[in-house]
């Protein structure tokens, strides 16, 4: 493999291969080697290694540096370390014991309900100040909205991510932490105005993680959105084939795999029935 092929059959800067040349930089070294981390490290007493109050610091303090739209930080930080509260989530989050053996879990929620409160704490919805600015006297966060925020979010996620790689911690990010909506918001005292994006969990690596290469055909494309052709098709199935099923028996293995274990699946399933709930939570409903 040597780098990001572009659609239309041209290719990206030769990367010679497989890990990328980092020519020393530690920031892209540390993105070029991170790996998620689903096993994590335990002490004496069987119990997860703790992640010290510095770690911790330095992690979220590098989520708050994460750019944001207006500077108005559209999202919160929901920090569980708990055995309690991660057991639970466990059994939410499409029964993943992994959560339930982390150390530490951050859940980064997007959040105008504080928005909402500021507005209100400061007069905005006032009549006299309605008036005297002319603008809307009230209105819910809409999807508009949301896509800012969830932006937000998502960047001080990152952030967080690559913090804990360069302090020698790992992360796994739980996209499952959207399902059972209504439990989730009851567990987190979520109110209106605010979803759950992703979880993080966090910890000293069990063991060492090599990282994995990443299909990168049809990746990414010149001037505008093109769909692949049959050859391109041919291309990322093989690319695929490859990296997960070396010893496919047929080709196609790994689509096919995605499609009936995670396409097809019951959780899929679960989690667009609680993003709809989410949704109708966003917008006040």
């Amino acid at each position: 493999m040597t780098g990001a092929e572009y659609c239309g059959g041209a290719k990206g800067v030769d990367t010679n291969g497989y890990p990328v040349e980092t020519t020393g930089n530690a920031v892209l070294d540390t993105l070029e080697h991170r790996s998620s981390t689903r096993a994590f490290a335990r002490d004496d007493n069987d119990r997860p290694v703790a992640v010290t109050d510095e770690q911790r610091a330095a992690i979220l303090h590098a989520a708050s540096r994460a750019p944001s739209a207006g500077a108005m930080m559209m999202y919160s930080i929901v920090s569980i370390r708990e055995h309690a509260t991660l057991d639970r989530l466990a059994d939410l989050c499409d029964h993943q014991p992994m959560i339930a053996k982390a150390p530490w879990a951050l859940i980064f929620v997007v959040d105008y309900a504080k928005w909402i409160d500021l507005f209100e704490h400061v007069g905005c919805f006032e009549p006299e100040f309605v008036e005297r600015t002319g603008k809307a006297p009230r209105r819910a966060p809409g999807l508009g909205d949301f896509a800012i925020a969830a932006q937000d979010a998502v960047i001080a996620a990152q952030n967080a991510v690559v913090a804990a790689e360069a302090l020698g911690l790992g992360s796994c990010y739980i996209g499952d932490i959207v399902e059972n909506a209504e439990e989730v918001a009851e567990l987190l005292d979520l109110p209106p105005y605010t979803m759950p994006l992703s979880m993080l969990i966090v910890g000293t690596p069990r063991k060492e993680r090599p990282a994995i290469a990443h299909p990168v055909v049809n990746l990414v494309h010149e001037e505008r959105y093109c769909r692949a052709d049959a050859a391109t098709m041919d291309a990322q199935v093989a690319e695929m084939d490859a990296m997960f099923r070396p010893h496919a028996r047929e080709v196609g293995e790994r689509v096919m795999d995605i499609y009936t274990r995670k396409h097809t699946s019951p959780f899929m399933a679960e989690m667009s029935r609680s993003m709809e709930w989410w949704f109708k939570n966003w917008l006040g409903k």
